[in-house]
């Protein structure tokens, strides 16, 4: 391999699967490793106890020839991964949708009877090939329509072929005894009496062993679609049924994760997640990240497409927590990219501090012109650590309450800076400490604790910078911080050893924001490399340079600004990543 096309420090990572042919291609074009689809289904198909792995031998054995490694995705879970015998035995328990009562063919993740069955394929697929000297990495399949660590969203097409059509939707699929068990649980340890529930609630259960869901069925319906508008009992108790049901996805990715690590204690291991986040997926990043760091492992999030500024703002998420916790982190689109996407999705894995990189090999290969694109850009490809003191509010409380506005904002807001997402578990595990700006755009709605944290930074000698998204009010609907926290009538208000600065506009008129946050980054000796919306983007890398992506058709003069006041001058070619060295 040439040495231009090799990724230094990066894992590149084709899917899904290589013949002779396309095995010597993918090396030639960097390629460290080939992804397969190891489900339960292909190595146990014609009963208990027949393995058969053959399938996998082969590609092994094909990898090994072109000196290529292996990302088996070991999956066990969705429809199209479990053995049909395995359905028609007492074992097999569907997960069953809050909305409709009707059950799935993707298996319950609260049923007892599903990690004995999957820890005898971890242990199978260990004995076969834990010292084959192939494996790059593992990637596990835990949940959902197709194996990220959400529920089911969008079945479909090719998850229809083996296990036949399912119920699936994007909703809650918690509607069974297993998962109520848990849910009583859950609230017992958080809330340790019944009454403090029902004050917290407004509700009149009687005791733990007695309460049920919020509602079932076209009741459960109607509440899901008031969420933005509950009262503070309503909103409370909203909130703790999306922690919940999150809380049981990140228990289970932190079950399956430890259990790989005990048959593979060497290997890299991915946790496949996926969405954004929405309250239906059962998703949050940051527990995701901090549970895998705990195992000494990473996430892969499957979610990027063509564009980059949302490539970013939809894994920022992962890769802000990846690195506060120390998880290692990958990204994978949903599907097809075009030319620009290509490099776009180099781009965001370089200036993220990426470690892995995963492609669809029809991605590049469909076309000459598209490898050759790939083959100019490669070089790009490499381990890096992006320097970023600003981080900007994931307001997670109030986009559980109301879905709508931040991926918009944050989107435009990635073409005048380069950011970090805080959301209130990186907060409350200190993550806060590590910026100098907090940056809000979004989100009004916050646990009065986490006010407290934030306003405590802010005295320590932090810098917080908000616009008018709305008055800052507790879940309860307390609004006295707000006036706490800012120079209503717009400036800078000083707080023990730091200050916030507000400025009293919304985002559609957000030019004079934009001129006060770049004002304020330079007041707080931080490298300005953009500063400006116009479609270049700008990462500064702990190594001392700037990488910069032009997505436009236009040439570009960039000043870079450092807290020296030097300034320096560079032009940026377009449809092109440039590096500078400052």
């Amino acid at each position: 391999m040439s040495e231009e096309l090799w990724p230094h420090g990066m894992e590149y990572t084709f899917g899904n699967d290589a013949d002779e042919e396309k095995a010597k291609l993918f090396r030639s074009l960097g390629v460290t490793s080939i992804e397969s689809y190891v489900t339960w289904q292909t190595v146990e198909e014609r009963g208990k106890d027949q393995w058969d792995w053959s399938l996998w031998d082969k590609q092994v054995e094909i990898l090994k020839r072109h000196n290529l490694k292996w990302v088996p995705f070991l999956i066990v879970g969705p429809a199209y991964a479990i053995p049909n015998w395995f359905r028609h035995t007492p074992d097999h328990f569907g997960c069953i949708c809050m909305e409709h009562g009707i059950q799935s063919k993707i298996e319950s993740l609260w049923n007892p009877a599903l990690p004995g069955w999957i820890e005898r394929f971890i242990s199978e697929f260990a004995k076969r090939y834990k010292n084959a000297g192939v494996i790059e990495s593992i990637l596990l399949g835990i949940q959902g329509d197709y194996g990220e660590a959400i529920y089911s969203v969008s079945g479909g097409g090719w998850t229809f072929k083996y296990p036949g059509e399912y119920h699936n939707h994007p909703g809650f699929w918690c509607n069974d005894k297993y998962a109520l068990e848990d849910y009583r649980r859950y609230f017992r340890r958080k809330y340790g009496k019944i009454r403090k529930l029902n004050r917290a609630w407004g509700t009149n259960w009687a005791s733990f062993e007695k309460m049920d869901f919020p509602a079932r069925g076209e009741k459960f319906i109607e509440w899901r679609a008031k969420t933005s508008s509950l009262d503070a009992c309503g909103r409370r108790c909203w909130l703790d049924f999306v922690e919940w049901y999150r809380n049981a996805m990140t228990e289970w990715a932190d079950w399956w994760m430890g259990l790989t690590r005990k048959y593979f204690p060497d290997t890299e291991i991915y946790l496949c997640t996926g969405g954004d986040g929405y309250p239906e997926h059962g998703s949050n990043f940051a527990s995701q990240c901090r549970v895998a760091a705990k195992h000494n492992a990473g996430v892969r999030i499957t979610n990027e497409g063509s564009h980059y500024a949302t490539n970013f703002a939809i894994t920022r998420w992962v890769s802000s927590a990846g690195k506060f916790y120390g998880a290692y982190y990958g990204f994978e689109p949903a599907a097809g990219v075009d030319e620009k996407g290509i490099v776009a999705r180099i781009y965001n894995a370089t200036a993220s501090g990426a470690r892995q990189l995963h492609e669809y090999n029809s991605n590049v290969i469909q076309s000459q012109a598209r490898i050759d694109i790939q083959k100019a850009h490669f070089k790009y490809l490499y381990s890096a650590k992006p320097a970023v003191d600003v981080c900007v509010w994931y307001p997670n409380v109030s986009l559980t309450l109301n879905w709508q506005g931040f991926f918009e904002k944050a989107i435009a807001l990635r073409d005048i800076l380069d950011y970090d997402y805080l959301d209130e578990t990186m907060l409350r595990d200190g993550a806060l400490n590590k910026y100098k700006i907090l940056v809000m755009v979004h989100g009004n709605i916050i646990e009065e604790s986490d006010i407290k944290l934030i306003r405590d930074w802010v005295r320590q000698g932090g810098t917080l910078v908000a616009l008018d998204s709305g008055e800052l009010e507790t879940v309860e609907g307390n609004k006295k911080y707000h006036r706490r926290m800012f120079k209503l009538s717009g400036g800078t208000k000083a707080i023990g050893r730091g200050r916030t600065v507000f400025v009293p506009v919304k985002w559609d008129n957000r030019e004079k924001f934009i001129k006060k946050l770049n004002r304020t980054i330079l007041k707080s000796g931080i490298i300005i490399p953009d500063g400006v919306a116009d479609g270049v983007y700008a990462t500064v890398l702990d190594s001392g340079k700037v990488l910069y992506l032009n997505t436009t058709e236009e040439f570009f003069k960039k000043k870079i600004i450092l807290p020296s006041g030097k300034k320096i001058k560079t032009k940026i070619a377009p449809n092109t990543i440039t590096e500078v060295q400052i």
